[in-house]
């Protein structure tokens, strides 16, 4: 009777239809609970709170579209959850003493503060790793691709990944292999570790390509963030500053520290810090505005020479996607290899931030404010440049009643989102020809990246870029295979 059942709920007056996948992997890893004070404090943190599926802004399902199939997919992403940078812990260490040797009171919200005390145990070990929420985002991320497009790897395939040199980067990657592979993933993985400095012939063909660009800066969203944190900050300082009695001042910088430490500690222990009572929904939705200028202006669309990065990454990507899911590449030793039809690559937000741009989905962003918060926005960092922030290219293979065409569908955070000159295709994607013109376009309209970077040419420099010749390209010397662990 089941049997009949099940099989009778996939016949249509048309015939049979595929079934929408019911999957076992969670849409979300983790808890996002609520605080005392806000609702949802986790989700307004922009680049410092942990990962989260992305809202369906555009309304567009994230199933595959009728009549097709996912044959090729490329995803890009950000490292997993961390604990702060050298800097940032120093900054806490400093507030630590403050609160400590003033002679206060605190109440409400506020009330631990003379108690509060940092909550890395040994610094020197854990400063600027993954921490064990990035490790279970990176491991969790294996397991839902793996069943998410089970006909892109074969069991007893060998299976490639690629990652910034950089060690959080190489911790995500190789947590991501072992939740993709389980107990196969020392025998059939590894990682591709791309270094970013010291080799001329890596000139813009590196997964941080801005590392050898003499001529860029990350303005951090300069004025157009100060403006409006001499906006926001003021009120909130002076409404928790009432809730002090003594000899403690809390500064601007304090205040402006709030969301971070709740997002960092949050997802350092593994518990919603008493950090995250002290904003109001409101509040936090200010802080993430701060952020979303921060890398609009730093590092996104609002910049001149930033937004251009990885361009040439790009280009080279979708000239992978447009040959298809049997691209071969050349090993070290000169044997050949096939590219995995699943293809990832880990690197930093920055250059997540300047990939997300030079795709194209925010190309009608309006610039951004800095004098009045705009909550009609697109451009929300917290979609996109969370922790493990995420950018996947889908190549959908269609079929019509006259041909097989190919598409490409992007999804930051899972959610999908639409290029606007161009999502004439299945579920609003674009199709693949179309989209590789409209990034050949933008690289050309860009100019000439050596000269664009100001590089001083020596002998290796590169006339043209190359992008990403990694991918195909194991033989570099920049390049090195490494054991997932």
């Amino acid at each position: 009777m089941f049997v009949s059942l099940a099989i009778g709920a996939l016949v249509a007056a048309g015939g049979v239809v595929a079934a929408t996948p019911r999957y076992l992997a969670p849409l979300q890893d983790i808890n996002f609970p609520s605080s005392e004070s806000a609702r949802n404090p986790l989700q307004w943190l922009g680049a410092n709170g942990p990962w989260f599926a992305g809202p369906n802004i555009f309304g567009i399902s994230p199933e595959v579209p009728k009549n097709c199939h996912v044959d090729q997919a490329a995803y890009v992403l950000r490292h997993g959850s961390r604990y702060p940078d050298k800097g940032a812990y120093e900054g806490w260490v400093s507030m630590y003493e403050r609160f400590r040797a003033g002679n206060y009171t605190s109440r409400g919200s506020l009330s631990f503060l003379p108690n509060w005390q940092p909550v890395l145990k040994n610094p020197s070990s854990q400063i600027a790793m993954e921490n064990p929420t990035g490790a279970k985002e990176s491991y969790d991320l294996g397991y839902t691709l793996r069943t998410r497009y089970p006909d892109l790897y074969q069991d007893g395939d060998e299976f490639t990944v690629w990652a910034n040199n950089y060690t959080r980067v190489l911790q995500t990657a190789s947590m991501f292999v072992r939740g993709f592979l389980g107990y196969a993933a020392a025998q059939n993985g590894s990682i591709i570790s791309v270094t970013s400095k010291g080799f001329p012939a890596a000139l813009g063909d590196s997964l941080s390509p801005s590392d050898m660009c003499p001529a860029f800066q990350d303005s951090e969203g300069g004025d157009f963030k100060t403006t409006w944190d001499n906006i926001w900050v003021p009120p909130v300082q002076k409404r928790l500053q009432a809730l002090v009695k003594g000899n403690l001042t809390l500064t601007a910088s304090d205040v402006s520290q709030i969301p971070y430490l709740c997002g960092f500690e949050s997802h350092i222990t593994g518990q919603l810090s008493p950090w995250c009572d002290v904003f109001t929904d409101e509040e936090l939705k200010q802080y993430e505005y701060s952020n979303d200028l921060r890398y609009y202006y730093g590092v996104g669309p609002g910049t001149s020479l930033p937004k251009k990065m990885m361009t040439p990454f790009l280009n080279a990507l979708i000239g992978v996607l447009r040959v298809g899911p049997d691209v071969n590449g050349v090993k070290n030793d000169g044997s050949a290899f096939k590219l995995p039809k699943l293809l990832m690559t880990f690197l930093n937000d920055g250059q997540l931030t300047e990939l997300v741009t030079a795709s194209g989905v925010f190309d009608d962003q309006p610039p951004l404010s800095s004098t009045k918060k705009d909550d009609y926005r697109l451009w929300v960092g917290s979609h996109y440049v969370t922790m493990r922030g995420t950018i996947a290219f889908e190549r959908l293979n269609c079929t019509t009643a006259r041909s097989n065409d190919a598409y490409i569908r992007i999804r930051l955070n899972d959610a999908v989102y639409p290029v606007p000159c161009c999502q004439s295709g299945p579920g609003s994607s674009c199709p693949l020809d179309d989209y590789v013109e409209y990034v050949a376009k933008k690289y050309a309209a860009e100019g000439d990246w050596v000269t664009n970077c100001n590089v001083t040419v020596v002998k290796d420099t590169p006339t043209t870029v190359k992008g990403a010749s990694f991918f195909t390209d194991l033989s570099s010397p920049w390049v090195k295979q490494i054991a997932p662990y």
